[in-house]
């Protein structure tokens, strides 16, 4: 019997319907990421969709490529998407190695400097699949800052290891981008797989040129809804005004708001620019850490006793309209109570409290000043980058 994915489901804010799983189990970057893709390329029979923002010309990025080149000599089919801004780094040399073996490599999204500035919408999720049956999702990149492979201490993100129908729903948003750049018609029917297990999940999309908010709308359901505790890890955190009050709100109504934000970040602009939230949402009873030990690149939202989210999405006007994104939706108590005690071990380990007494009172008035300055400079520039942003005809660009 063909799996078909309902296409009501797939223009419903990018919402895509319940699937059962025995186990989904989630990877930190670094080597067990890392070590999972690359058992799975070489176990790869036919196919390999991997679409993806950072594929860097480092260390990390030659020994995905080389286990690719490797797959393409025996005969699987290479799908290789790369958004052209985060992966301009990814070698000529390797493109064209790869494409000589039979894979086919598009870049998405360029930018267009002519008659009109054109940014363009980035390819932001990061999925992989393996032979339509297996999928990695998450928000870790290719790349040494990922990894455990180069030097420096590894960022902080997270990625899940998916089986069964789930996956042929990936697919299908990966058939999507492939069907403009590879010129292809992909099949509507996919195998069926009988589904069971204890742990209900879905995907979410967001795709503003394609109006699906699927991400952005169950988060700001689940906050809303919320009752008892949300505990945000994100790395970018710069909130709507209206996703702040919801926060403010859900602790006034005894809910527990903690977040987990960046104590280092590869854009210390974004960071400042979260100051300026924490004297408010200390003042409201917000609960407020910041990961020491790396850079923090994890997007997961744990709310009340069943609710986890994982993906690529960022808690910003960039993720909601500026950039593809990708995420799962799981309901299960033992598998958020699990995954939340780990995030709980984590943050005792490497993350530093900020009191709200202290932060205030210490909080100089230049500081203060220098805060709301590049606050409202990221909130001019993402809303600038989404002026100039168009969905082209041709989004792809070949090199």
């Amino acid at each position: 019997m063909p799996y078909v994915c309902n296409m009501k489901w797939r223009k419903n804010f990018g919402i895509y319907p319940w699937h059962q799983q025995e186990e989904i189990p989630l990877l930190l970057s670094g080597a067990p990421f890392f070590e999972e893709l690359l058992k799975q390329i070489p176990q790869a029979k036919e196919s390999i969709h991997l679409q993806i923002y950072i594929f860097d010309g480092d260390e990390t990025g030659f020994m995905v490529y080389q286990a690719l080149l490797e797959a393409a000599k025996r005969g699987v089919k290479i799908n290789l998407v790369l958004d052209a801004f985060g992966s301009k780094s990814f070698p000529r040399e390797w493109q064209l190695k790869l494409e000589n073996q039979g894979a086919e490599v598009a870049f998405f999204s360029r930018f267009k400097l002519a008659f009109k500035f054109h940014t363009g919408t980035r390819l932001h999720h990061k999925i992989i699949i393996f032979d339509k049956q297996k999928a990695l999702l998450g928000g870790i990149n290719i790349s040494n800052h990922y990894s455990a492979f180069g030097s420096g201490k590894t960022w902080l993100d997270f990625g899940v290891v998916l089986q069964g129908n789930i996956v042929l729903d990936l697919l299908v948003i990966c058939y999507s981008f492939e069907r403009k750049t590879f010129l292809r018609k992909h099949p509507v029917s996919l195998p069926y797989l009988a589904e069971k297990g204890p742990i209900k999940a879905r995907i979410l999309q967001n795709h503003w040129a394609k109006a699906r908010f699927g991400i952005s709308k169950q988060y700001r359901h689940k906050i809303r809804e919320s009752k008892e505790q949300i505990t945000l890890i994100a790395s970018y955190f710069l909130p709507s005004m209206a996703l702040k009050r919801m926060l403010k709100n859900a602790q006034k109504r005894g809910v527990q708001v903690t977040l987990i934000l960046s104590g280092i970040s590869d854009i210390p602009l974004v960071r400042k620019a979260a100051h300026h939230l924490y004297s408010d949402l200390l003042k409201s009873g917000v609960t407020i850490y910041e990961w020491q030990d790396s850079v923090l690149h994890a997007k997961v939202a744990f709310i009340d006793k069943d609710w986890t989210c994982i993906g690529s999405y960022n808690i910003n006007h960039l993720s909601d309209f500026g950039s593809t994104e990708c995420n799962i939706e799981i309901v299960d108590v033992a598998y958020q109570e699990q995954n939340l005690k780990l995030v709980k071990l984590l943050m005792n380990k490497s993350a530093k409290a900020i009191i709200a007494d202290d932060y205030i009172q210490k909080l100089h008035f230049m500081e203060r000043f220098s805060n709301y300055v590049a606050y409202h400079i990221m909130r001019i520039s993402l809303r600038v980058l989404f002026y100039f942003q168009s969905d082209l005809q041709s989004p792809f660009k070949r090199r």
